[in-house]
């Protein structure tokens, strides 16, 4: 159980050992005030998260996959990076890995990078293992977004329904968030 959910336990067991003397339909709006509350602090921090996260992404995506910072004019680039991108979107594991090793042999970074990214869209570890290798200073970045990649195909979720599922009394069970937060109100 995850911290918002455990907090929110407790204020559900304070409320049922404090609210003795309160009808059942009392003790229910006060869980629903108190399930209320967590909820909001779990959505305000899931959207913290999901800002940095996103101003994360951002930049590591440009400082892997993106041409800046690359010697050469900036529009011969950007076209340089359409063509690869284009190039290897169709291109398997292995032909990506032989092609990956000519590009760093030969020292086409952009081609280098577009094949990096596709390797990640295909979840491809070996590819950016190699591609890492040969760049170091990248390799926290890569992590990320591999990370990144990983939870958004759904490896991250089981956590945050845990979490949701925690912040529902057992009295209200069956009520949509919606539904709770209107008894709340009441």
């Amino acid at each position: 159980m995850g911290a918002y959910s455990e907090r929110a336990q407790r204020a559900f067991a304070a409320i049922r050992a404090e609210s003795v003397d309160l009808t059942d339909e009392a003790k229910r709006r006060h869980l629903a005030a108190a399930a209320t509350h967590a909820r909001r602090d779990l959505n305000a921090e899931i959207e913290k998260l999901a800002a940095r996260v996103g101003r994360t992404d951002r930049g590591d995506a440009q400082a892997v996959f993106g041409v800046d910072g690359l010697p050469g004019d900036a529009a011969s680039l950007a076209i340089s990076r359409r063509d690869a991108t284009d190039r290897v979107a169709s291109l398997e594991r292995g032909e990506l890995r032989d092609l990956l090793h000519r590009a760093t042999r030969s020292g086409d970074e952009v081609l280098a990078r577009a094949i990096a990214e596709r390797a990640l869209e295909e979840l491809d570890d070996k590819t950016l293992h190699q591609f890492c290798a040969h760049r170091p200073h990248l390799d926290s970045a890569v992590e990320r977004l591999w990370n990144t990649q990983r939870a958004s195909e759904g490896g991250g979720s089981m956590s945050l329904a845990m979490e949701m599922i925690g912040l529902q009394p057992a009295e209200l069970l069956g009520m949509s968030f919606a539904a709770i937060e209107q008894l709340a109100s009441e």
